[in-house]
């Protein structure tokens, strides 16, 4: 079947540069007769491989300089790699930056026909497309101006409106979508459903979380020039964030460090980011592939991600009715009673303590947030334990969902955490088959008559 052949291959990669101190070792490199070598390597890329499907979305995440866009310019060309194989089947759109495929003197018109042009397309194909690229677009009477004189947003309106409109086999997006309205963003996402279901092929780069789960089939995780793990979208944007979250710790004690001490007193070990990521998950090492979830056994119902500045705080989670009952499943309109119980401990912040839940589908989305902050529940010190209990009448539609707990520091505008552990508890609910979204809060629906 179509959709099932690869239609980007990826064999191990990899890109280096050369990188000088000044001009003046270049030249003399350049020039040298016993041919010394005044540069240093840097490698952006390290033997990357993998393969996407056609009619399959990628979303790649990673911090920045993980090499996410190197990649993808080695994908559309833009870049030839250091060494590896690249292999494209059919046409390829990108919209990699704002101003690629434009001549920021000419109309949108103009630009219209001359990236199509580029893209392959006879000047017959480009009439035949300009209405609905025009259209898309929607920029008013402003695509007949030079684009020198666009927002940010209209020109990624019209650089998306062109690169969909080519018919292409692989279409590659980064970040460029951020700039756009909401409406724009979801129009271009249901334009991406429809080349999903005609076969086509996306690569999707961003650092918008929740966009890669909802949006993705599967995601690839970048770091250092590396895949560091790929799979389920859900999984993959767990550890990541764990990773990031645990990495701004650690660099925050690096920036207060003085004389070989960090800031909570303890000696630099010289812990290094590599260190780091082994410490989040001894399942998930470098280029692994992480399953597919299991939702009526999501491994063992161990919790996908597990971390802050105090594991081990939380000694216990239950989710009862409100009889203390455990419950194996929910129901519609049955509120269900989540308990949280965690250590005293000297260290925390008890002015500005808070413990959270939230649920989430099993894309990854909040879909219930309580926290105790908001509700006045105010923490005092001095006690062994602490128990604290959310009361919660749910609405939610059948499905199977994921429950997340929190202890939070909220001295600072960026909530920080103590610990957090999403998947805590996973369950499934029931409820009435006429409901069509997520959740049904109460409606009052009413019907007057007029002659």
């Amino acid at each position: 079947m179509e959709e099932q052949e690869y239609k980007v291959e990826v064999e191990h990669i990899s890109k280096s540069y050369r990188m000088y101190e000044n001009q003046i070792d270049r030249f003399k490199e350049a020039f040298s007769v016993r041919k010394k070598s005044y540069h240093t390597d840097f490698s952006a890329l390290t033997d990357v491989s993998f393969k996407v499907k056609g009619g399959e979305i990628l979303g790649i995440v990673g911090r920045n300089g993980a090499g996410k866009s190197t990649l993808l310019k080695i994908i559309t060309g833009v870049l030839t790699p250091t060494t590896g194989n690249v292999r494209v089947t059919g046409r390829i759109s990108s919209l990699l930056e704002l101003g690629t495929g434009f001549n920021m003197e000419y109309s949108g018109i103009e630009n219209i026909f001359f990236y199509c042009t580029i893209m392959g397309l006879s000047d017959d194909e480009i009439k035949e497309r300009l209405d609905d690229i025009i259209s898309f677009a929607d920029i008013g009477d402003h695509i007949h101006q030079p684009v020198k004189t666009y927002s940010s947003g209209m020109f990624a309106r019209l650089a998306f409106a062109c690169a969909i409109n080519v018919d292409p086999d692989v279409l590659i997006v980064d970040e460029i979508l951020s700039v756009g309205d909401l409406r724009f963003q979801a129009k271009s996402f249901n334009k991406f459903k429809e080349f999903k279901e005609k076969g086509a092929t996306i690569l999707y780069v961003g650092h918008d979380i929740g966009m890669v789960r909802n949006f993705c089939d599967r995601a690839m995780w970048m770091d250092k020039g590396k895949i560091v793990a790929e799979g389920d979208p859900l999984y993959i944007t767990a550890q990541y964030t764990e990773f990031m979250y645990t990495n701004v710790i650690k660099e925050s004690y690096e920036q207060e460090e003085t004389g070989g001490e960090l800031s909570d007193g303890k000696a630099n070990d010289g812990a290094t980011d590599e260190k780091q990521a082994a410490s989040l998950d001894a399942n998930v090492q470098e280029g692994q592939k992480i399953p597919e979830k299991n939702w009526d056994n999501v491994h063992e119902n161990k919790p996908i991600a597990h971390w802050g500045t105090k594991e081990g705080l939380i000694t216990s989670v239950s989710m009862t009715d409100l009889n203390g009952k455990e419950l194996l499943y929910t129901e519609y309109d049955k509120p269900f009673r989540v308990k949280i119980e965690f250590k005293g401990d000297k260290e925390l912040n008890y002015k500005y303590l808070s413990a959270a839940i939230s649920v989430k589908n099993r894309d990854g989305a909040d879909l219930i947030v309580f926290c105790s902050v908001d509700y006045n529940i105010v923490f005092q010190p001095g006690h062994k334990t602490y128990t604290i209990q959310f009361d919660v009448n749910h609405m939610l539609a059948k499905g199977e969902y994921m429950l997340v707990v929190a202890i939070e520091d909220r001295s600072q505008a960026a909530i920080s955490y103590y610990e957090y552990i999403e998947g805590v508890k996973y369950f499934k609910n029931f409820a009435p088959d006429h409901i069509f979204g997520m959740f049904a809060p109460p409606c009052k629906v009413t019907l007057k008559d007029e002659e």
